[in-house]
């Protein structure tokens, strides 16, 4: 196996990782924000939660820092590996970074 497919593999493995974990950073999100104040079930009397949980808001804080770190690290290899061979970038790594980075922010500054 040449040293290009093991880059190759490896940054497709922690790409994967990153993913993965934003995908379940948005499944503790759907659990940890606040529930839908709809007027319906405000006049049946149904519980309603109106502020962030906040056990699952700290867990996914620390989701997304944890995708931002990967991304990180990913960006920083991916940029490596196309400046030391005929591999080009990868669009989605910094996607993953921009977005696990400013999700992290507003969650820190504003939550």
């Amino acid at each position: 196996m040449s040293k290009l497919r093991i880059f190759q593999l490896l940054l497709a493995g922690l790409s994967i990782l990153g993913w993965t974990l934003a995908v379940w950073a948005l499944v503790i999100f759907d659990k940890a924000r606040p529930d839908v104040a709809v007027g319906y079930f405000l006049s049946k009397g149904a519980a309603v939660r109106l502020f962030w949980d906040p056990a699952l808001t700290l867990r996914l804080e620390q989701v997304i820092w944890w995708v931002c770190g990967i991304s990180l690290v990913s960006l920083l290899f991916n940029i490596y590996v196309a400046n030391h061979s005929r591999m080009g970038y990868w669009f989605n790594i910094p996607l993953l970074l921009l977005s696990s980075l400013t999700a992290g922010l507003y969650i820190s500054f504003f939550i």
